[in-house]
């Protein structure tokens, strides 16, 4: 098995802005035409908790306002925050894993 890189860290921040922000924008929409939503959210905590400079609350604050505009069917809102939240924690987690994983 190879070993976890810098490199695969930060691409998989690629993909959650890919399949995140397109979730967002999609559930949003079914929201604003009358459909169920159920959460799709997965949990990749070891990674995330190296953010450490973002605060739990932060982000369950980020997590609170682009539910909120996913359930008022604001996908672009949804996009944008969901965007934001993502490239926000990118940083401080290559920064945490820089000691620790190859580039």
């Amino acid at each position: 098995m190879r070993r976890l890189t810098l490199t695969d860290v930060n691409e998989l921040f690629d993909v959650r802005l890919c399949l995140k922000t397109f979730a967002a924008r999609t559930a949003s929409v079914r929201v604003a035409e009358g459909q169920s939503l159920k959460p799709l959210f997965g949990r990749m905590r070891w990674i995330f908790g190296l953010a450490h400079n973002r605060s739990n609350e932060l982000q369950r604050d980020e997590h609170v306002e682009f539910c909120g505009a996913i359930l008022k069917g604001r996908p672009d809102l949804a996009y944008s925050l969901v965007y934001s939240h993502i490239e926000l924690g990118r940083e401080p987690v290559l920064a945490g894993l820089a000691h620790t994983l190859a580039p």
